[in-house]
């Protein structure tokens, strides 16, 4: 890709992108249409054939900048691409970090997945489930294109100064970067990135020759992701008035293409799995008797040898025993889930719906996917309803 033509998409993108505050912007959209391209050239078959499906033959790098494109119109979402994690924790605190009671946006004080991990997970989840409308798979596919670039923004993965928005910095000799003066998480979105003067597709050329010398490949979860920039961010971390120069650019540029090259490796192998899981709808069970024990033949068939049966109360008739915000109901007594019931926050109680009518879509955007290793397949199949 030339320089011309670059800089002409650039120009003829709607004003209201501009408009959306940069803390949303994730690496900028050359940044996530980077990641995408890169992640797209890594898809499986099925991978590729599930996305042309979805979008019409649209690439993944003309949809990556989606999520920030529908912001004004969709105040619920702003939360959605970053995680405030305190410079001062150690990492990741999924009741502290995702449940922002005290934030201004809408629904921020009903939702306990308010923020860019639970939203990976969950729209992972839309995005398999074959009951789910082609609507909100497609939406699902944009989010996720967009929020794991985001995650793997060092900047947003910290809280303080608001992820680096409140530290103004001179970036090359300058203290205006266009319209507004320079600020930390500016600079990491777009400002890094447009100093190495490659091109998008200069840039994902780079990138594969990157990964080939440094041996990357994908690995681990949101929650990891998120980790790792929160680690990267400390070293990175600028106080107020403190200078961009080539020094900070050579000391960072390498954590740059790391943090790119892994997201599009981590995109491209989220979406593999998402389309190669993809089954077949199973017939819901008439009674909440029945749907349990489905449950515990499935569970018993596909988890590993555990002792940790016992370790939350299933399995040992513990009825009306709470935890982490679940209530152990009398239907439940003696079926053991193993390894795939975890401790959760109080999100309200987790009930097998008698009538098996439950919208399993609705199921799946509200019932936390951090209680179970393999909620989808409990959600899809058996038909839990969120009270």
């Amino acid at each position: 890709m030339n320089r011309i033509p670059r800089i002409a998409l650039l120009v003829a993108v709607p004003l209201v992108v501009w408009l959306v505050p940069t803390r949303l912007l994730g690496w900028g959209r050359d940044g996530h249409a980077i990641v995408a391209a890169l992640a797209q050239a890594h898809l499986t078959q099925g991978a590729k054939q599930g996305v042309q499906t979805l979008l019409n033959d649209q690439s993944l790098a003309s949809i990556a900048s989606w999520a920030d494109e529908v912001r004004p119109q969709r105040d619920e979402t702003y939360d959605w691409h970053f995680v405030d994690i305190p410079k001062s924790a150690s990492g990741f605190d999924d009741a502290r970090d995702c449940y922002r009671p005290e934030d201004n946006h809408a629904g921020a004080q009903t939702d306990h997945h308010n923020c860019v991990v639970d939203r990976i997970e969950m729209f992972k989840q839309v995005l398999m489930n074959p009951s789910a409308s082609d609507n909100d798979r497609v939406e699902a596919l944009k989010f996720i294109v967009h929020f794991v670039g985001d995650v793997h923004q060092p900047f947003h993965a910290i809280g303080d100064a608001k992820g680096g928005n409140g530290i103004s910095v001179s970036e090359f000799g300058s203290s205006q970067c266009g319209a507004h003066p320079c600020n930390l998480h500016a600079a990491w979105d777009t400002g890094l990135i447009a100093h190495t003067n490659l091109s998008q597709q200069e840039y994902v050329q780079h990138l594969e020759e990157f990964i080939s010398q440094q041996h990357l490949t994908a690995g681990g979860q949101p929650e990891d992701w998120a980790n790792e920039s929160h680690k990267y961010v400390q070293a990175a971390w600028l106080n107020d008035g403190e200078q961009i120069d080539e020094n900070y650019y050579k000391s960072q540029i390498k954590v740059v293409d790391t943090r790119l090259a892994l997201a599009g490796l981590r995109l491209a192998a989220l979406l593999n799995d998402a389309f190669s899981q993809q089954t077949a709808p199973v017939s819901a069970p008439t009674t909440a008797w029945s749907a349990i024990q489905q449950a515990a033949r499935d569970a018993a068939a596909t988890r590993a040898t555990t002792t940790r049966g016992d370790e939350f109360g299933l399995g040992t008739g513990a009825h009306g025993r709470q935890m982490g915000g679940l209530e152990i109901l009398s239907d439940t007594e003696g079926v053991d889930f193993g390894p795939y019931v975890r401790p959760a926050r109080p999100f309200g109680l987790l009930r097998f719906s008698a009538a098996c009518d439950s919208d399993i879509v609705h199921v799946a955007r509200n019932s936390s996917p951090r209680v179970y290793q393999t909620m989808s397949l409990v959600e899809r199949t058996y038909c839990f309803s969120h009270d």
